[in-house]
């Protein structure tokens, strides 16, 4: 794979996963009732520990898939000769249109593809929150319940990172934790600067189509990247 076939791929990757809207929107919850519930400092401060424990889950799957292809490969990432990039073509382009058609459900709401049941136990987590700790654990586990459309990005990120030899490969996986916790901290700001989760949830209703044809026509472009670029 060429450098600026890696680039891309890690770069549509970030793009992708900073539309995803699942973790953001469990995040405005909590900061909502936190925010109620005791202040605005208290709920900042909450804040930094949900985006370590997102950032945490990053960092934990980049390492998991990298010791993986480490074993399976023996240290040498060579995928050009397997079928490797055919299979991930064809996970994101069922990927493309499963974000497409089921991402969002149907409707003037923000509801996303996860069942009621699970979106009722994240509510609740939520909503629930009384420290730090709490914080941390609701943005490391919150991440779980989306892997069916980060995990392949995930995966694509770490292999083209590991592609990239002649530029230090830290600041990539450091880039694209800041692009997985960036629309919290677009939330964040709004919260700060008056919004209410009503306004927000507005303002993402507004914008879903949008998310939802970004995440689309990504995938689909990196699925094509990937059948070139390898």
């Amino acid at each position: 794979m060429s450098f600026f076939a890696s680039l891309e791929i890690v770069f549509l990757a970030m793009l992708i996963h900073a539309f995803l809207q699942l973790v953001p929107s469990v995040f405005t919850i909590f900061y909502h009732y936190a925010s109620g519930k005791k202040s605005s400092r208290v709920a900042d401060d909450f804040s930094i520990f949900y985006i370590l424990g997102v950032e945490f889950f990053s960092v934990l799957m980049f390492i998991l898939i990298y010791l993986l292809f480490f074993n399976i490969f023996i240290g040498e990432i060579n995928l050009r000769s397997t079928v490797f990039p055919w299979i991930m073509a064809g996970v994101l382009v069922a990927l493309a249109i499963l974000s497409f058609f089921a991402y969002f459900k149907k409707g003037r709401t923000t509801e996303l593809f996860i069942s009621r049941k699970i979106a009722r136990q994240l509510t609740a987590s939520a909503k629930n929150v009384k420290n730090r700790s709490d914080a941390f654990v609701l943005g490391l586990t919150t991440g779980v319940f989306e892997l069916i459309f980060t995990l392949p990005l995930y995966i694509l990120a770490t292999t083209a990172i590991m592609e990239i030899d002649n530029f230090p490969r830290q600041i990539f996986g450091f880039l694209y934790i800041i692009a997985v916790v960036a629309p919290i901290m677009v939330y964040l700001v709004l919260f700060r600067r008056g919004y209410n989760l009503a306004e927000i949830e507005r303002l993402r209703i507004k914008n879903k189509t949008f998310f939802r044809t970004i995440e689309t026509i990504g995938y689909l472009v990196l699925a094509c990247v990937m059948l070139i670029g390898f």
